[in-house]
């Protein structure tokens, strides 16, 4: 089984464009990230987004070299570091991304304004990161 290049592609379009809101975003200072309920839906969504086109192709990645199944989505990126790909910091970092996207989607009324800030300005790079590892695996696949 080979990589599924175009779906993979698209994931990528996506999650660039949720990359750039993100990083638009990251402009606003934290008193008026706070007082922005637009703003603060618009981080939610575009790192839900986010996080789900990096576990969409995590997955499918596992699933095309036939590593260890995940019991849970949170293990895709400790299962990807083990493989080799990058290494165990990553993917607990990775791993901790899929958790916030999770407290997003299932705990949406008890989100920390100030916890998603932080992350605003401190968690893109591992989106980027990502993003750079799958450009790299597509362009060694071809």
């Amino acid at each position: 089984m080979k990589l599924n290049v175009p779906s993979i592609e698209t994931r990528l379009i996506k999650l660039r464009q949720y990359i750039a809101e993100l990083k638009n975003q990251q402009a606003l200072d934290r008193s008026e990230f706070e007082a922005n309920l637009t703003a603060q839906l618009a981080v939610e969504r575009a790192f839900q987004a986010a996080i789900e086109c990096c576990t969409d192709i995590a997955n499918h990645i596992i699933s095309v070299y036939g590593l260890t199944r995940p019991e849970d989505q949170k293990e895709v990126f400790p299962i990807l570091a083990r493989a080799g790909y990058f290494d165990g910091e990553y993917g607990a970092a990775m791993s901790a991304m899929v958790q916030f996207r999770n407290r997003i989607v299932h705990l949406y009324w008890d989100l920390d304004v100030e916890r998603l800030y932080h992350y605003l300005q401190t968690d893109i790079p591992l989106l980027e990161r990502f993003e750079v590892f799958v450009v790299q695996l597509l362009e060694a696949e071809q």
